[in-house]
């Protein structure tokens, strides 16, 4: 509970209170963030189905995926999309890696972060207006999925899915690739990654693809594409990862996840 909890207070702007005065290893909170994942994309789901209910706009109405994201952005406190736009400035440049890493600690935001951001933006919240229209209709089939998986179902569980299995690609990414400095965000937070917290967030990450079938798995490999191509790419300009490039990994994972289900529903 109190790595739950831990989770909760470093990838959300809710009000929970956790211990971290007890010596604990910021790591093994990585342990939990699927399923802070889990929580986030339960809301969103509940929330578009709501909106699905109370707004008449007809199936092609944007409004209801502009408030979902709009929410999404705001439960997460933008932290994430704060690193995607960071990312964008420092590994689309020709400049070196110093420099590179120089401009991922700057807090302005340069043009290629501001248009990178602007097309992530766009092309998650058409996702989400994809998606959300199965909802407003009565649903859809789902491709791959189970047979009886239909109605508004497949997308309000996409909307679930692809905030777990996006933060599972980032504990995978902490796991496996090592830092680009030797102080940071990166050091900091993965310190106590261990196999342990691996597996947890591993099992976390299934249970929300298993209701999707065949389909939950195309998703998953989805998400792990996205972050293996962005890895390699910060592996290749940077020597390794920095806190920023595991948020943009979180943001591409996410939105990867749902361009693709628009394909499958």
């Amino acid at each position: 509970m109190d790595d739950f909890l831990r989770a909760l207070s470093l990838l959300t702007v809710l009000p929970v209170h956790a211990r971290w005065e007890d010596g604990t290893r910021p790591g093994r909170a990585m342990a939990a963030y699927p399923l802070t994942g889990g929580l986030i994309g339960g809301s969103l789901a509940l929330l578009a189905l709501l909106l699905s209910r109370a707004l008449s706009g007809g199936p092609d109405a944007l409004l209801p995926a502009a408030l979902v994201l709009a929410v999404w952005v705001v439960l997460t406190g933008a932290l994430h999309l704060d690193g995607w736009a960071d990312c964008c400035d420092a590994l689309f440049v020709p400049v070196t890696r110093e420099r590179r890493l120089e401009i991922l600690r700057d807090p302005r935001l340069g043009s290629f972060g501001g248009v990178g951001l602007a097309v992530l933006l766009l092309v998650k919240l058409a996702a989400i207006q994809s998606l959300l229209s199965q909802v407003s209709q009565g649903g859809g089939t789902l491709r791959l999925g189970f047979p009886l998986l239909a109605g508004p179902l497949p997308g309000l569980l996409v909307l679930v899915a692809a905030p777990v299995v996006a933060r599972w690609a980032l504990v995978v990414a902490a796991r496996a690739y090592p830092p680009a400095r030797p102080q940071g965000m990166a050091v900091t937070f993965r310190h106590g990654l261990g196999r342990r917290e691996l597996v947890l967030a591993t099992l976390t990450a299934g249970v929300a693809c298993v209701p999707l079938g065949f389909a939950g798995i195309v998703l998953w490999a989805v998400s792990a594409a996205s972050m293996y191509g962005l890895t390699r790419l910060a592996m290749s300009r940077l020597g390794g990862l920095t806190g920023d490039v595991y948020g943009a990994t979180v943001e591409l994972a996410e939105t990867a996840v749902l361009v693709a289900a628009c394909f499958l529903i």
